[in-house]
């Protein structure tokens, strides 16, 4: 127990027991219990990214001492809220006055927040925010200048307007603590808590194990297993990094002792832990946000983001095991395999709190109460466990029982701290966003940008959509998915809805390029965390791994087209438009790879992405022709097979 007594341990597991008894406990109100999750958050920034990391630095103690002063402002900022619920909670934005308190607490939480994104994620998200509060104060300036003139607001720089900002960002459910944090405190949270307690208890390495068994003997062997490994892992996880990480670890050198170059299983796993951002149920916070963005619930996000889910990881499919022909890699041979089929049976017990979690969502169960059941239902399932292999392995009945015990609650302890360190990263960067969620609303800047970027199109609908493409994928280089995401939404869902597409094509076309960035070069945080594993070249790895999801792009821009990949429409739409988008990803995988039966010829490269390309028109004529050129493609690559043999 003794690695639980350091600040850092104490307070993440302090504040996975403070989600836990807001729940079972006494509820407190958004206004209160927001501000103290984000203050839990920015405190483990603080203690685990110190301001200056070596002892024998210049002014390391002043750094030191301005560290424990930012964990103390932190808490002190927490326990007002708490303290001053009451007044906070009943307060009328723009009549009540804003105290002196107020005033301070506020401009401390605006500097605390951008200083713990700065430390968390760098530079990028936070010259953003940066950007934006200049944007804030300094945008009635802008009026009149070329090019730039039409985002200027009406707002200006008096003592009553940064009244209006502060009480906005820290007085209300909007800003700082608005809706990206509502989402992080009441549903991203206890999907990371019920996570953290599925790995810790082997769900992680059953995954693995099962795609190993499923997948590993077929050709492109452990590629395949890493897709399989990754999609399952992806599930409860929705972070590309921590996907990368943990699964990578195990497949990366597997891959390397099949075949692969460094380069090639590092792009494989960068690829294959980006899609755990979009599949159901974590998707990363993002089915949380589309559904508070859009009124929905989130079971209908989540379910909505089944095919183009599936739909990722098939394209990603394909091009391994094209990819696997082209360069003749066998998968794992029996005797290689360290796993069977008896001891992963034995381990398949841990699907049943994920089948919980997802009948007692479809039910109607709140998500907070849903997660936490799983959780203790992952806690005796895994105690009964231990319990009948002790016994089985000849200790005494009573004595099996206390070491059970203690093993549950050592076990359980780490993942509360586990589910704690790994929500920084979501509550911070929705804190952040927050931020310019607020200011964007102060000055209307959605529509704003809105008329300017449809300006620049000219209305047209592919130049609006690549515009919306390219701005979130740079927006996505620089910050996580999360804030790419929100930042994506605020500024291209008004002007895209100008346009007649529905709302919730929008919103998935804009997460796809969020998470998509993850593996888009130069800056691509999956690809550096697998390229680290590898020891490969990260810039190779980069556009190899881009290679690999590129289908993903094709995808993003179907959704656009047909709202039935969302499940939107008729079942005979949906089925059809589905099997359609397959089969684009699986030509445009032959095409990207350069291996179809054979080796592809340029002309056939050229003629399968028009094929490709063609099939998301989703007309029967030019699928049709589509197909009738496939059929050429196929047959001319049967003759040069032919003639090699």
């Amino acid at each position: 127990m003794k690695k639980y007594f350091n600040p850092l341990s104490i307070f993440a597991i302090l504040w996975s027991c403070f989600q836990i008894y807001v729940v079972y406990g006494m509820p407190l109100s958004l206004m209160v219990a927001v501000p103290i999750h984000v203050m839990f958050a920015a405190i483990l920034v603080f203690i685990s990214k110190p301001l200056i990391k070596s002892r024998d630095a210049r002014h390391y103690s002043s750094a030191r001492l301005l560290d424990v002063a930012s964990v103390l402002a932190c808490i002190a900022i927490a326990l007002y809220f708490y303290l001053e619920q009451g007044r906070i909670t009943t307060r009328i934005a723009g009549v009540d006055p804003v105290m002196t308190s107020d005033f301070v607490v506020g401009i401390l939480t605006v500097i605390l927040v951008v200083e713990a994104t700065r430390r968390l994620l760098g530079r990028g998200l936070t010259i953003v925010i940066l950007a934006f509060l200049v944007y804030q104060f300094m945008g009635t300036s802008m009026r009149g200048l070329p090019g730039i003139g039409a985002l200027a607001h009406g707002g200006g720089l008096t003592a009553s307007f940064f009244r209006r900002f502060l009480e906005l960002q820290t007085l209300q459910n909007e800003g700082i603590f608005g809706i990206p944090s509502i989402v992080s405190y009441t549903q991203v949270m206890y999907f990371l808590l019920f996570g953290a307690f599925l790995e810790t208890f082997g769900g992680g390495k059953l995954f693995i194990d099962l795609a190993t068994l499923l997948v590993g003997r077929f050709r492109g062997g452990m590629a395949k297993v890493a897709v399989i490994g990754s999609t399952m892992f992806g599930a409860i996880s929705g972070s590309a990094t921590a996907n990368a990480a943990i699964v990578g670890n195990f497949t990366i050198p597997a891959m390397r002792k099949s075949g692969l170059s460094a380069e090639e299983a590092a792009a494989v796993e960068a690829a294959a832990s980006t899609g755990g951002q979009i599949i159901p149920p974590v998707m990363g916070a993002a089915a949380f946000l589309i559904a508070q963005f859009m009124g929905e619930s989130y079971r209908n996000i989540a379910i909505s983001a089944i095919i183009p889910a599936l739909l990722y990881y098939a394209a990603l499919f394909f091009v391994i095991d094209n990819n696997a022909k082209k360069f003749n890699i066998k998968g794992v041979s029996a005797a290689e395999l360290n796993v069977t089929w008896k001891s992963t049976f034995l381990r398949l017990y841990l699907f049943i709190p994920v089948v919980s979690l997802v009948y007692d969502i479809f039910v109607g169960r709140s998500l907070s109460t849903s997660t936490l059941r799983a959780v203790v239902l992952t806690i005796i399932l895994g105690y009964l466990t231990r319990l009948y292999g002790k016994v089985r392995g000849g200790q005494g009945v009573f004595s099996s029982i206390g070491a059970a015990a203690r093993e549950i609650i050592g076990d359980s302890i780490s993942a509360l701290e586990s589910g704690g360190k790994a929500s920084v990263t979501v509550a911070i960067p929705c804190a952040g966003a927050g931020i310019i969620v607020g200011i964007a609303t102060m000055t209307n800047l959605g529509l704003t940008f809105g008329g300017f970027m449809l300006a620049i199109s000219g209305g047209y609908l592919v130049p609006s959509l690549l515009i919306v493409m390219v701005m979130v994928i740079i927006m996505g280089m620089g910050m996580p998915t999360t804030a790419a995401y929100i930042m994506g939404s605020i500024l291209a869902v008004p002007a895209l809805q100008s346009l007649d597409l529905p709302l919730i094509s929008i919103h998935f076309f804009v997460l796809y390029f969020a998470v998509l960035s993850m593996v888009t070069p130069p800056v691509a945080l999956a690809t550096f965390v697998a390229a680290g594993i590898a020891g490969a070249d990260v810039w190779k790895t980069g556009w190899i791994a881009l290679r690999n999801s590129f289908a993903g792009f094709f995808v993003a821009f179907a959704l656009v087209r047909s709202p039935a990949l969302l499940l939107e429409g008729p079942v005979h739409i949906i089925v059809l438009h589905s099997l359609v988008t397959l089969a684009s990803c699986y030509i445009m995988a032959a095409c990207l790879v350069g291996f179809w039966r054979t080796r592809n010829s340029r002309l056939d490269n050229i003629l399968m992405f028009a094929i490709a390309v063609s099939f998301l028109s989703f007309d029967v004529v030019y699928v049709g022709v589509g197909l009738a050129i496939l059929a050429i493609v196929w047959l001319g690559q049967g003759v040069r097979i032919r003639k090699l043999a």
